[in-house]
């Protein structure tokens, strides 16, 4: 009986080993895409494609990001569309196991020969960079001003930190190394335009853009490393 539970035990664990070995093998070298959406200029939801093949057909809308979406690792052509606005098309190469974020956000073109002036979709990319040893907060601006004036105050703090970041810019200012409420506000403005609580090491990006009245709103998100637009 003995020898006969033994063989068992060892066909069992024959079996899991075989089991975990094949996983192994099968795991898919995946990437990551997160999309923001800042179009502003035209109606409905902004749709993301991915190699030709719509990700979320309900769409988006104006302000909503996307969490990481996973993808095969490898060359992959974005496009990206709302209706009554040029769509916007870019390539990226994605890397296991990075996110690459995406700020799709519109341009007015010039007219040109027989084309009136019209708008079309751009899409800015943030790149990740090393991992974060602490808490960051990086302000990207897609918004029609130049520049914009912000201020950030800290959980228990008296007074705003001043802050500026210029169109299509990024500005990173360093939040320690310990957990606490923080605000984001339009310069002499009472109310925060994004409020958050960082309470993991890494970045926490703010992206500025304009709603459709051409007031300036926020849209946030966490990466755990930081990013640079480029």
């Amino acid at each position: 009986m003995r020898t006969r539970s033994n063989k068992l035990l060892l066909r069992l664990a024959s079996l899991l080993l075989s089991f975990f070995t094949l996983t192994a093998e099968e795991v898919p070298k995946i990437g990551f895409i997160r999309l923001v959406n800042a179009v502003s200029p035209g109606s409905g939801n902004v749709r993301l494609e991915v190699d030709g093949k719509d990700l979320f057909p309900k769409g988006y809308q104006l302000g909503q990001r996307s969490g990481g979406i996973g993808l095969p690792a490898g060359a992959r052509k974005i496009r990206i569309t709302r209706d009554g606005v040029e769509a916007g098309e870019t390539t990226c190469t994605l890397a296991v196991g990075e996110t690459l974020s995406l700020i799709a956000f519109a341009e007015k073109l010039p007219a040109e020969q027989d084309a009136p002036p019209r708008w079309a979709i751009k899409i800015l990319r943030l790149k990740q960079r090393d991992a974060a040893r602490g808490y960051r907060l990086t302000v990207i601006s897609v918004a029609a001003e130049a520049e914009t004036l912000f201020a950030t105050r800290r959980d228990g703090a008296k007074a705003r930190t001043p802050g500026s970041v210029k169109r299509l810019m990024t500005t990173s200012i360093e939040l320690g190394k310990r957990a606490g409420d923080v605000g984001l506000y339009l310069r002499d403005v009472e109310e925060p335009l994004s409020y958050f609580r960082p309470d993991a090491a890494g970045n926490y990006v703010v992206v500025l853009y304009d709603d459709d009245a051409g007031g300036i709103k926020a849209v946030s998100f966490h990466d755990p490393k930081f990013v640079i637009a480029g």
